[in-house]
């Protein structure tokens, strides 16, 4: 366990008793630059801090950490190429490296706000901008250790994810200790609501802002007013918080949900978009304002949101490449409703360049990420009106996955599902899509909820549906001719659409034994025959191709 060094005396006022030291504190500085890390050192062994292991890079850091573990981190945001200060953290913690009671320090030299709120939001225990002096990062650690050694019980649930012990060590610490009180009891309101305990939640925090106002309780107040279904309250309560505390974005955040279960979509919008002017840099407020994008069809705004959030996450643990299929996505349907070819005639070039941003991140042993390039570049074709090419690509690339969809590796079957649907393909894209699971990528899941809701493709589902039953009906009645004319209509609908030219040729072979003279029947039936000569079709498409095909040997 860390214990404070005889060089740090204990902070005034700390209401727990203190253990005698047992070690020296170990502390890994993490800093790209020799300088910094030769005056760090120095400004470290004066207060008594000799234990010192040095990591210039993030990549260094991680290795070290997975061998020992240290009782302080001090980690500079900006590491130069690769991941910086905040991604490391995010990484370290995610792979539960940094033990509960140590204690992490951020320094930066950039004091722009999107750096401080960046770096802030992970919440490291302490923050400095370069240069501080030696009293400065004396006080700053001595008072972080303190407050780590005062909590234990708190941050070892913490850590843990014991969230019944955390509420109940929240609970305990803050009427032992009336100055983490505050802390405490907004912690203790948070894991309420993640347990469902929403009233709870709100009647704590009801009584912590009846002694006084805090931002974080009247933050945490809105939060569980907004679980309950009080909308309108929670409104009232984030807006008051936002009044007081304009640059907390998790209000902002909040605020927009609230709004969002109102009904008042365009304001929820302009909600998330202001965070996201407040904080660049957080990966999770650019993805909702990119899924609240999606949901209004507001594919322009969605689309710079998403080409921001490929470039964010690309060295850090929230990268998917969900957001490049989004991207792409938003691109074609932004091309569709402009009827602007530019913007399809530039979508090959835009996709290349997003596609070699996050290519050495995606590259891992767990993800397929030549099948998942392939995919994306069948999109391309498709978008680009090359139907029959990008098909070909697409089905070439799934065909390990033809036979047993259900195997298919989620994220490569939602890109294909989003595909589909570009590609007319709509009977196949909703049986696929049965397969994606509930707990899939939420991004994703609106991504391809926005496409089937998409005007522009949504009336070119419904005439072709329309066409094609249509024509399914008039065969059925023995009408072939008006069936031919439904199937060509359809197929004028969504021309790579399997299901239609299968249909056209069962309808060309009947007209054909019923007009044996006539040249024109067996002509069109061999050119649709050969629209899906060379496609690896799913096993039911495939037999009843290979049957079609072979009837019309045998009628020539």
């Amino acid at each position: 366990m860390p214990t404070q060094d005889p060089a740090l005396p204990s902070a005034a006022g700390d209401a727990t008793p203190k253990p005698a030291p047992v070690k020296p504190l170990r502390l890994l500085l993490v800093d790209d630059q020799r300088a910094f890390q030769v005056m760090m050192k120095a400004m470290l062994q004066n207060i008594g801090i000799n234990r010192i292991s040095f990591a210039s890079s993030a990549e260094e850091a991680r290795r070290r950490c997975q061998k020992e573990s240290f009782d302080v981190y001090l980690f500079d945001y900006d590491l130069g190429g690769g991941e910086n200060g905040r991604q490391l953290l995010e990484s370290l913690r995610d792979k539960g490296l940094i033990p509960p009671l140590s204690v992490v320090i951020m320094v930066s030299s950039d004091n722009s706000r999107a750096m401080v709120l960046s770096a802030l939001e992970v919440e490291p225990d302490e923050y400095l901008m370069k240069p501080f002096s030696q009293e400065q990062f004396k006080f700053r650690l001595r008072r972080a250790l303190a407050r780590r050694r005062a909590l234990e019980s708190v941050f070892r649930a913490l850590a843990e994810d014991k969230p019944e012990q955390l509420i109940h060590a929240c609970a305990e610490r803050a009427d032992a200790i009336p100055r983490f009180a505050n802390f405490c009891r907004c912690l203790q309101a948070d894991t309420q609501l993640k347990l469902g305990q929403a009233k709870e939640a709100r009647s704590l925090m009801r009584q912590l802002l009846a002694g006084q106002e805090n931002g974080w309780a009247r933050l945490t107040l809105g939060k569980a007013c907004h679980t309950l279904g009080l909308n309108e309250e929670a409104v009232s309560h984030l807006q008051a918080t936002l009044k007081h505390n304009p640059l907390m974005v998790e209000a902002h955040r909040w605020l927009a949900e609230a709004q969002l279960a109102l009904g008042e979509e365009e304001t929820a919008q302009r909600e998330l978009k202001r965070a996201v002017e407040i904080s660049p840099q957080s990966v999770l407020l650019s993805r909702r304002l990119a899924e609240v994008c999606l949901q209004r069809h507001d594919y322009a705004q969605a689309r710079d949101v998403l080409l921001s959030l490929i470039e964010l996450a690309r060295n850090s643990i929230h990268r998917t490449p969900h957001y490049l299929g989004a991207y792409i996505q938003c691109l074609t349907l932004y091309a569709l409703n402009s009827n602007d070819g530019y913007h399809i005639a530039n979508l090959q070039k835009q996709v290349n360049s997003a596609l070699s941003r996050i290519r050495d991140s995606l590259m891992v042993s767990e993800f397929n990420y030549p099948v998942f390039e392939q995919i994306c570049q069948a999109r391309v074709q498709i978008a680009l009106g090359q139907l029959l090419k990008g098909k070909k690509m697409l089905y070439r690339a799934n065909q390990p996955w033809l036979d047993q969809p259900a195997s298919m590796p989620g994220t490569l079957l939602g890109e294909t599902v989003l595909a589909l649907y570009q590609l007319g393909e709509f009977e196949y894209a909703e049986s696929l899509q049965e397969h994606l699971t509930e707990d899939g990528d939420r991004l994703l899941t609106i991504c391809i909820q926005a496409t089937r809701n998409d005007k522009t493709v949504q009336e070119r589902r419904q005439r072709y549906q329309q066409l094609n039953e249509l024509g399914i009906k008039a065969y059925e009645g023995g009408q072939l001719e008006q069936a031919l004319t439904h199937f060509r209509e359809a197929l004028r609908r969504a021309p790579a659409n399997t299901g239609a030219a299968l249909n056209k040729i069962q309808v060309l072979l009947k007209l054909i034994e019923k007009h044996r003279k006539n040249p024109d029947f067996p002509s069109e039936c061999k050119e649709t025959l050969a629209i899906l000569e060379g496609i690896p079709l799913n096993p039911a498409q495939q037999e009843r191709f290979r049957k079609l095909r072979q009837e019309f040997s045998q009628s020539q």
